[in-house]
């Protein structure tokens, strides 16, 4: 909060009033102080119009490499600039708290893989390896990568593509996204991008059947298809809009890939609470 105090600029006034009444033997300084009129003025200015300029965004590795397990973890870390540290309306806590989140849910999904390749590994030495029938030997794998599609205007939001390999024909790719509004320290959600008398489901729900509809042929349809959105939507937001997507298998085969539509701020301006 921007504190503020009694003005700088009123003392200000008033000294050069007094200096230039200095010739005037009988001046009334009691009537100086009661015509001059103060102007509140902030004492500490903000040292940042956005909190987005009080961070910068490193990388961080988890690199692994054993005989049944494989990391190349890659994912983001929000480093405030020592210029801030200090600064109270910069939300360092609250940043402190997305790279916590961050970090978890990274780390969490390195150690799924890590102890399934562990299993694997048991089984391996104890039944594939000694068995009469040629079994492969897979090395297990943990991947991920990240973009900030978004940072400014005190929102952030970064997806982080992830990719597993436990053996079989192909690897699962997944896709996380953390969306955040800096200025009032929460985890964005679809409806919080739409003004509030808006029925966003039916707007974005109506946008994607009419997105599938140009390519029926590469969605499922009937009860595998597309039903609607949920409450925790997966979506990102970039220069251009609000991305939603679904996962591998939701809507659609797995040779698609991870399915995305595009609601342009342009487009969806007069719904939507934030401008581009």
């Amino acid at each position: 909060m921007m504190k503020k105090t009694k003005p700088i600029a009123c003392l200000s006034l008033i000294t050069i009033l007094l200096s230039t009444s200095f010739s005037y033997a009988n001046f009334d300084k009691k009537t100086i102080y009661d015509k001059v009129e103060c102007i509140q003025l902030p004492l500490f200015k903000s040292k940042h119009s956005s909190i987005n300029n009080v961070f910068t965004i490193e990388m961080k590795k988890i690199d692994e490499n054993k005989e049944f397990f494989k990391s190349d973890i890659h994912y983001p870390n929000l480093k405030i600039k020592n210029k801030y540290l200090d600064d109270e309306n910069s939300n360092i806590e609250f940043i402190e708290n997305i790279n916590k989140e961050i970090f978890n849910y990274i780390n969490d999904f390195k150690n799924k893989i890590e102890e399934e390749s562990k299993e694997y590994e048991k089984q391996y030495k104890t039944i594939f390896s000694k068995a009469k029938d040629q079994y492969v030997k897979y090395q297990y794998e943990a991947y991920s990568d990240y973009q900030v599609t978004y940072n400014k205007n005190n929102l952030i939001s970064i997806p982080i593509k992830l990719y597993e390999f436990t053996g079989g024909a192909h690897g699962m790719s997944h896709l996380k996204s953390f969306n955040y509004d800096l200025e009032n320290k929460k985890e964005l959600k679809l409806k919080d991008l739409f003004k509030e008398n808006v029925n966003y489901k039916k707007i974005v729900n109506k946008f994607i059947n009419d997105e599938i509809s140009k390519n029926k042929d590469i969605y499922f349809t009937r009860e595998e298809g597309f039903k609607g959105i949920s409450d925790n939507q997966s979506f990102y937001i970039d220069n251009e809009g609000i991305v939603v997507y679904f996962g591998l298998y939701e809507i659609a085969p797995y040779y698609v890939g991870i399915p995305k539509f595009k609601l342009t701020w342009d487009d969806f301006e007069k719904y939507l609470q934030y401008n581009k």
